[in-house]
């Protein structure tokens, strides 16, 4: 049953929504102070946390887009098997919906989009460098570890935006993970069956590592890494962007202090955030 006073927190909040408008030129101005241009742009999003988009989610899309030639979104759907007898729910690339926002569901079924195939971690791309990006992503042991997309990313040095969410959204903690070798990086003994439907249409099995459900500080993290200038921030309606100009710089940050301290990214882990 919902409490009056989460009744209440919902209707401030829209009724906030209502009265932050954002126009679309406006959004196109803060971007433009925010990027310069970028080859590759990986955006986590939540448009409701900046406000109302007046134009509508097909418009910021396209505003994102003209300051890249490849813009990528997170298309996550987290098909996991239900026990460890019997396998994931089948990902079909062109059905299954994205979990990660109208934005993300959105993007993935405009012409020029692809996604790749992943039962838990597909991403989005559409630009010159989609289909590099996101080309045999199940054929992998991991969800964002070596050879994957998200590795990709790491290579060629992507932009990360965050609008309207913070460094909890962040993917590439987990690519980041992966590379340092941490031993807290997957659950131990966990290797899931998932299932997609391969280039051909035709349904396959794949085995990947899960990553580990342990309550990881990416918020905190995140500050850490504004104060150490890897990270620019602007204000748009009542929320901020959030920009990695080069997340490659970041990854190395991060791979550096999870080899010394393989539960760095944990809440338990004793180790400074410095």
């Amino acid at each position: 049953m919902t409490s009056v006073t989460d009744f209440q927190r919902k209707a401030k909040r829209f009724l906030h929504h209502l009265r932050t408008p954002i126009g679309r030129d406006e959004m196109r101005s803060v971007l433009s102070r925010l990027i310069d241009g970028s080859e590759i742009l990986f955006v986590h999003s939540s448009l409701s946390n900046c406000g109302r988009f007046t134009a509508g989610p097909t418009d910021v899309l396209a505003g994102l887009s003209e300051f890249c030639d490849t813009l990528v979104l997170p298309t996550h759907t987290y098909c996991y098997p239900t026990s460890p007898e019997e396998p994931g729910v089948l990902f079909d690339r062109d059905t299954t919906p994205s979990k990660t926002g109208l934005l993300t569901e959105i993007f993935r079924k405009q012409p020029g989009s692809t996604r790749s195939i992943h039962a838990t971690h597909s991403l989005a791309a559409s630009g010159a460098l989609a289909e590099k990006i996101c080309s045999d992503h199940h054929r992998h042991d991991s969800p964002c570890g070596a050879g994957t997309p998200y590795s990709r990313l790491v290579e060629h040095k992507a932009s990360v935006l965050l609008l309207g969410v913070t460094f909890h959204s962040y993917t590439l903690y987990h690519t980041a993970e992966d590379a340092s070798g941490s031993e807290f990086a997957y659950e131990r003994g966990t290797l899931d069956r998932l299932r997609v439907m391969d280039e051909q249409g035709q349904p396959c099995d794949c085995w990947s590592r899960r990553q580990t459900r342990t309550p990881r500080r990416f918020a905190e993290t995140g500050v850490m890494l504004e104060e150490a200038g890897l990270v620019r921030r602007i204000g748009l309606g009542r929320s901020n962007l959030l920009l990695v100009p080069d997340c490659s710089q970041v990854h190395e940050f991060l791979v550096e202090r999870l080899r010394k301290c393989g539960d760095f990214l944990y809440q338990s882990c004793g180790m400074p955030l410095q």
